[in-house]
């Protein structure tokens, strides 16, 4: 009897390992098909998916798709920017066992289909910058979701409210659909290991919920271009790690609440186009690594912080058409790589009345500059040859001052410069004729000044 058993043993062993082989192999077949099906629903004029055939004996030879090294099992497609059209095949649903799927920045449309909820293990889900449309599905059982990216597309209907049960989201982007009007979920509050939250452009109407100052592992709020109203909560100051806020283009009122200054890390403040008013907390003008200052198009008032000249880290300052007065920081802008700068259509006296005064050496010496608007105020002296070293300047907006003297011929120099506005100053001489050697010059005005000449 311990004979039989012996010899019998070996076959047990054999018939297990094909029955496992056999199982190995109907797998890879499964999602051999489904990725086949995939791949037939989309249009794919570079020919990018060329390899995904039949012929193919393992998926994990496909261009974008990444496996289990030890079982084989299709675990990642990644086919992001390969300009890819039509939609995403229901057989995406087969692929249980993926954890990231990318497919950002195509031209596919219509909606996604609900299919997708069986990938339960999902980490990864990026589809931004389509064309989606339609209602976007439910996909709250994917619990093991901690990045969620559907932004940039045209998923219309309700905001997907159902994201507040993604426990573990730590990036959440829906931002920049068209859904239907509504108030911000309060239930947002519940993800609280969020680092990143994206809802611009989502049609979204009345107060920021407190709750939203609940997530304090924050690093980037970005709610602009919506119809948020009521103040800035004091509770922002809770937002400990904050890095960059963006909440430009809506209604929100009030003043600058002085818990800002709690946010040491913050690198980015974008409020513009609100109907903000007061003046800049004293807390927040002792933050020192800001790189991005927009505070245009509001009714802010009172002076330019001093310490805001000493910034070491600034590229982009931006505090057009406020009440701002009293005196601009001397040292602006000599510590830092200024690549875009706009203080017109304020109201500031001192040194500057109206911004009178000479215009300070520093605004010539921004190297990295891209931008520089110092119009419709009162400035005057005259430009400097330096301006011929800002080789990044587009735009040159220099306008409605009282600058006088000769236009330096170092402009000519400045061959990426597009528009050039020098009218209703006190400019005098011959234009000169290296302006015309500016071949991407789309706008020139010089007007209402003593110039003679031609180009």
């Amino acid at each position: 009897m311990r004979r039989h058993i012996l010899v019998c043993l070996p076959l047990i062993v054999f018939l297990s390992l094909l029955s496992l082989s056999s199982s190995f192999q109907s797998d890879h077949q499964i999602q051999i098909q489904a990725l086949l099906q995939f791949k037939a629903s989309l249009t794919d004029p570079l020919n990018n998916l060329q390899s995904w055939t039949m012929n193919s004996t393992s998926p994990c030879s496909y261009l974008g798709v990444q496996c289990d090294p030890v079982t084989g099992t299709v675990t990642e497609i990644s086919l992001t920017s390969m300009n890819l059209f039509s939609r995403i095949s229901p057989a995406i649903g087969a692929l249980s066992a993926l954890t990231w799927l990318d497919l950002s920045d195509n031209s596919l449309s219509l909606g996604v289909p609900p299919e997708l909820i069986n990938c339960t293990q999902l980490r990864f889900l990026n589809l931004s910058c389509n064309s989606f449309t339609g209602e976007l599905p439910e996909l709250s059982a994917l619990m093991a979701l901690d990045t969620l990216d559907v932004g940039n597309n045209y998923f219309s209907g309700r905001f997907p409210a159902w994201v507040s049960n993604l426990s573990g989201l730590i990036i959440l982007a829906v931002g920049k659909n068209s859904y239907d009007q509504g108030e911000t979920p309060a239930s947002i509050g519940n993800l609280k290991n969020l680092t990143y939250l994206y809802l611009a452009s989502c049609y979204m109407a009345g107060e920021i919920p407190e709750s939203i100052f609940e997530l304090t592992a924050l690093r980037t709020l970005e709610m602009s271009k919506n119809y948020l109203t009521g103040r800035i909560p004091a509770a922002i100051g809770n937002l400990c790690e904050l890095w960059s806020i963006k909440l430009y283009r809506n209604n929100l009122a009030g003043e600058l609440p002085p818990e800002l200054g709690k946010l040491t890390g913050l690198r980015e403040l974008d409020v513009s186009g609100n109907k903000l008013s007061g003046g800049i907390p004293a807390a927040l003008a002792e933050l020192n690594n800001f790189e991005v200052i927009h505070l245009q198009w509001n009714n802010l008032s009172g002076p330019i912080p001093p310490a805001w000249g000493e910034l070491r880290f600034l590229k982009r300052f931006a505090v057009y058409e406020n009440r701002f007065s009293g005196e601009f920081p001397a040292n602006f802008g000599r510590f830092s790589l200024l690549y875009g700068i706009d203080i017109s259509e304020n109201a500031f006296s001192g040194q500057f009345p109206r911004l009178t005064g000479s215009l300070p050496a520093w605004v010539w010496g921004q190297k990295a500059a891209e931008i520089i608007d110092v119009s419709d105020n009162g400035f005057t002296g005259r430009i400097s040859p330096a301006i011929g070293k800002v080789q990044r300047l587009k735009e040159l907006w220099l306008h409605n001052n009282r600058l006088d003297g000769k236009i330096p011929r170092e402009i000519g120099w400045l061959w990426q410069l597009k528009k050039l506005y020098l009218s209703n100053n006190s400019f005098s001489g011959v234009i000169p004729p290296e302006i015309g050697n500016l071949s991407k010059l789309t706008e020139l005005t010089l007007g209402g000044n003593m110039l003679t000449g031609w180009l």
